[in-house]
């Protein structure tokens, strides 16, 4: 079998792991349920942002939890088929980690998938056996350390889908120390290996940089020669091993969040807000006197807030020339599907007139 181009300059061998899967759909929630991690200072390509490092907090979908209800309703906000669960280092919080994968399985049922980021610190016979117990289905390891792969073995033996997932760095040792990993993942019958496109970030930026890595001519995120060496290890993969071998650019990582985005835009929109083909949901905002408000909202329906009246952007384009004509501001709104409405992009009234001409 040959190695698969996909969208985004992803890249696969023999297919991808059901999280990869559900992951391109949107279709995963992302549970953060730790900032601590012991390792920090001896991983430099961390990604893990400053404000979230070395606290003890809990998130989904970077939203603060205070209650099971917040992951509940962000499960089923975006029509989640399953959940990733992250950190920190979620193995140093096990008990929790089994808490919300019980959670979650109780509420959408045992084909929900689930899978667990780990460094391994805390992975023993005893915590595999508590994840086991309340339902885990998948743990990705990551390390270099050959004396923690062997803890992949007892993971297998627990009965988990068992696969690594690791920054592809464009140097050696790291490239030889990759291969040597599928092989070893091979060996012991695990599935896969992933693959992730090193990338800079604000709380790693300052150590890639001195470490002499640069970023890719067409990036400002992505590290020059990570993708170059994924493929490298992936051919090998594919002509040294039979396990699975998936390559996630930098890219995918926004590509996820819109069509996470997607989904919950469908259920959050409301009567005036229509989700577009990004993810995001536009509406139409119209000022100006309560009389001439109530006026176009009895004509044309839509919501009075305030001193503004709410609209479906359809009919805002429809009434753009007689808004005009009666004195009051518009704009079309677009926002993220989120609780708190970001706003991402304001068209004055005056573009949307000059753009319904100029298609006229």
């Amino acid at each position: 079998m040959s190695m698969e181009e996909l969208p985004l300059g992803a890249l696969r061998v023999r297919g991808w792991s059901k999280g990869c899967e559900l992951c391109w759909e949107g279709a995963k929630i992302v549970l953060f349920v730790t900032g601590k991690c012991p390792l920090y200072s001896s991983c430099p390509y961390c990604t893990i942002s400053e404000w979230r490092r070395d606290r003890d907090l809990v998130l989904v979908d970077e939203n603060p939890v205070s209650s099971d209800d917040d992951v509940i309703r962000e499960a089923e906000l975006v029509s989640a088929l399953g959940a990733g669960i992250t950190g920190g280092e979620p193995s140093l919080v096990v008990d929790r980690v089994a808490h919300y994968v019980r959670l979650l399985k109780d509420r959408f049922g045992d084909s929900f998938h689930i899978h667990m980021y780990t460094n391994a610190v805390g992975i023993d016979r005893r915590n595999l056996s508590v994840l086991r117990e309340a339902g885990l289905d998948e743990i990705r390891f990551h390390s270099w350390d050959r004396r923690v792969w062997e803890k992949m073995v007892l993971a297998l033996d627990e009965g988990f889908v068992v696969g690594a997932e690791m920054p592809s760095i464009p140097r050696e040792p790291w490239v030889s120390k990759l291969k040597e990993l599928a092989s070893y993942l091979d060996k012991i019958g695990a599935s896969f290996i992933n693959l992730n496109e090193l990338e800079f970030t604000p709380s790693n930026r300052d150590k890639l940089l001195r470490m002499g890595f640069r970023p890719r001519m067409d990036s400002e995120v992505a590290v020059q020669g990570s993708a170059e060496a994924a493929r490298e290890i992936l051919e090998f993969v594919e002509r040294e091993t039979g396990i699975m071998g998936y390559y996630c650019p930098a890219l995918q990582k926004e590509y996820q969040v819109r069509m996470r985005w997607a989904r919950r835009a469908k259920n959050v929109a409301r009567g005036y807000e229509e989700p577009t083909e990004e993810g995001t949901l536009i509406y139409g905002e119209i000022e100006g006197p309560k009389e001439a408000l109530l006026y176009l909202s009895t004509k044309y329906g839509g919501v009075i807030s305030g001193e503004k009246l709410l609209i479906d952007p359809y009919t805002f384009q429809e009434i753009a020339e007689e808004v005009r004509e009666l004195g009051l501001n518009g704009r079309l709104v677009e926002v993220m599907p989120t609780d708190d409405r970001k706003v991402l992009q304001i068209f004055p009234l005056d573009f949307i007139l000059r753009e319904m001409r100029r298609n006229e």
